[in-house]
């Protein structure tokens, strides 16, 4: 019965902690069915689900890459031998070093929708989840940016693309610069032809 309550008493300090520091907003109980994040200027894809090689470091612009990151050195994109997924992975190297690079991401991913949901409601809902995140105007159906994950999800028709702009948290230098990651992350979507 200890054995039980320490584990409750763990878990509760848990779930407080990560409600007070962490990103996670409480949407229970939320209303839904505000539907102005829809972009109504939308027609349709560029690119169909389908047709997105699993290798996607061909949507990644290097030379725009190198644009939004003037310190950079380089820009290296995965060889796309270990793609399970329709994803890529790039690194920004700043500066001399095998291991000062700053790792971004785009991964695509077809929609997933129980029988009778709407996605403007599981859009709605992945909103309120976070605390940092805000809707983004003009990029496919929806967007949505995290600023606390520096990612930026994009609703297409049948599915999802999710780009984590290059950064970091831990490294001081990083930080210092204070990049504007939202636009970044606006910015390579826009470079990838995809919207």
């Amino acid at each position: 019965m200890k054995t039980i309550k320490l584990i409750a008493l763990i878990l509760s300090i848990s779930f407080s902690l990560t409600g007070c520091f962490g990103d996670k907003n409480i949407a229970v109980g939320t209303e839904l069915g505000d539907t102005n994040f829809v972009n109504t200027n939308f027609i349709k894809n560029k690119i169909e689900f389908s047709a997105l090689p699993k290798n996607l470091c061909t949507y990644i612009n290097n030379d725009k890459v190198k644009e939004l990151y003037p310190d950079a050195s380089k820009i290296l994109t995965d060889d796309g031998k270990t793609f399970m997924s329709k994803s890529c992975r790039f690194l920004v190297y700043i500066g001399d070093g095998d291991f000062n690079y700053l790792t971004g991401t785009i991964f695509a991913s077809e929609d997933q929708l129980a029988e009778g949901e709407k996605w403007e409601e599981t859009w709605e809902l992945k909103k309120k989840m976070s605390k940092s995140s805000e809707y983004v105007s003009n990029l496919g159906k929806a967007a949505i940016w995290k600023a606390k994950k520096r990612e930026l999800s994009i609703k297409m028709d049948g599915y999802s693309v999710v780009i984590t702009a290059p950064g970091s948290v831990f490294k001081e230098e990083e930080v210092a610069k204070n990049r504007d990651y939202k636009k970044i992350a606006i910015a390579i979507a826009e470079s990838t032809n995809l919207f």
